[in-house]
């Protein structure tokens, strides 16, 4: 107790100091229960190999978010809500890559047995086997899962088969490195469209009202076009042209 112009007050300072040691051991101790959160590597920036997570997956893609592939394999995380370190790899050739990857973008490195799997398509699957099963969430709903796969498949008819599929500008030039007529890109928007619109469809997506592992097959390339087809050819513009309602 101590006495102050007359007035008594308790001296608190070492219970303080006893309320503020309890309160950061309780703060750490729920910190250090706590997983890390995930982590995100421009490795051409850091090419030290990282010390993998054993519980998060580990995605490599494409560094600059060209890659319509790696963008595939991300659409399947982010719908599955899972948490997952990335590892930005440059894909512009002469680029610097780290000595550890090899191969090419997507690729996902799994926790639980260190297995590396490439190939978007086979890695929305196994992300929608491991995180989605057969709740609300899953990308291949049962009763409309023979519908999916074709129309997954079906992008790889109706997108121009004798041009490069480059992560950078996917199905855009010939293999001379020109760029493909007008009228291959209208072929393709006009099937797309009628796909998009076919009597099986209530709904906005490619199998109906739900969204499902085509749409993330077409999205990543359909989005691209969007944005570079009207910088290649005059009045070609797949968002706003009324030839191709169901795109738009």
């Amino acid at each position: 107790m101590r006495r102050v112009h007359g007035h008594i007050f308790l001296a608190f300072v070492a219970q303080w100091q006893d309320l503020e040691q309890s309160l950061q051991s309780s703060y750490f101790q729920q910190a250090q229960q706590q997983p890390p959160p995930p982590l995100v590597i421009d490795s051409a920036l850091d090419p030290t190999k990282p010390d993998y997570s054993n519980t998060r997956p580990t995605l490599f893609r494409e560094r600059h978010g060209w890659c319509p592939y790696s963008e595939r394999v991300w659409l399947a995380l982010e719908h599955a809500s899972v948490e997952y370190d990335t590892i930005l790899i440059d894909n512009t050739g002469p680029g610097v890559r780290p000595p550890y990857f090899a191969g090419q973008t997507p690729q996902m490195r799994w926790p639980s047995d260190g297995r590396i799997q490439g190939e978007s398509m086979d890695l929305v699957q196994e992300v929608n086997k491991r995180f989605c099963g057969h709740d609300a969430t899953t990308l291949y709903p049962e009763a409309i899962k023979n519908d999916v796969i074709n129309k997954s498949r079906m992008f790889q008819t109706i997108f121009p088969s004798k041009s490069r599929p480059s992560s950078r500008a996917a199905f855009l030039f010939s293999w001379s490195g020109e760029p493909l007529w007008k009228s291959e890109f209208e072929s393709v928007l006009h099937k797309t469209d009628e796909l998009l619109g076919g009597n099986s469809n209530s709904g906005p997506f490619f199998c109906g009202e739900y969204f499902t592992a085509a749409d993330i097959a077409w999205a990543p390339f359909l989005e691209r076009y969007a944005a570079q087809l009207p910088c290649l050819h005059e009045r070609l513009n797949p968002r706003n042209d009324e030839k191709y309602p169901n795109l738009v």
